[in-house]
C-alpha cells in the first residue's frame, strides 16, 4: 500500500494543521414521534488539512506525483499529531492546486480523509 510522502524534515505536515473527527450517525423517528440516534461507525473518522508552504521542487514534485498516482485509491497516512498510522485514507476533493512561486517556495493544500 502506498504511503503519503514525508518532507525533507521528516514530517508529513506543517503548522498550522487543521484536524477534525467525523461521526456517521442515523436517526430513526418512531410512530409516537420519539426519535433515536445511533452511530453507523463505531469510531470517529479523522480528517487532516495539510497546508504545505516553502517546499522545494523535489518535495513539491513528490507530493504532485503521489496525488497523480493515487487518484481515488486508498493509502496509508501517519497522523502528525499522534504518530498513529491511518491505513485507509483518500485525498478529498476533485481538484488539486500546487504552485511554485520561486525557488524554495512551493505551496499546496491537501485534505486527507480516513475512510475506515
Amino acid at each position: 500500500m502506498a504511503t503519503f510522502p514525508v518532507l525533507k524534515t521528516g514530517a508529513v505536515a506543517q503548522y498550522p494543521l487543521a484536524f477534525g473527527v467525523r461521526f456517521s450517525t442515523q436517526a430513526v423517528r418512531f410512530m409516537d414521534g420519539s426519535q433515536q440516534k445511533f452511530r453507523l461507525i463505531g469510531v470517529g473518522l479523522r480528517r487532516w488539512t495539510l497546508k504545505l508552504d516553502l517546499l522545494d521542487e523535489q518535495e513539491l514534485g513528490a507530493v504532485i506525483a503521489f496525488i497523480e498516482q493515487q487518484g481515488s485509491a486508498t493509502f496509508a497516512f501517519t497522523d502528525p499529531l499522534t504518530g498513529d498510522n491511518a491505513a485507509t485514507c483518500v485525498i478529498h476533493g476533485q481538484q488539486f492546486d500546487a504552485t511554485m512561486n520561486r525557488e524554495m517556495n512551493g505551496q499546496t493544500t491537501i485534505v486527507i480523509e480516513e475512510i475506515g
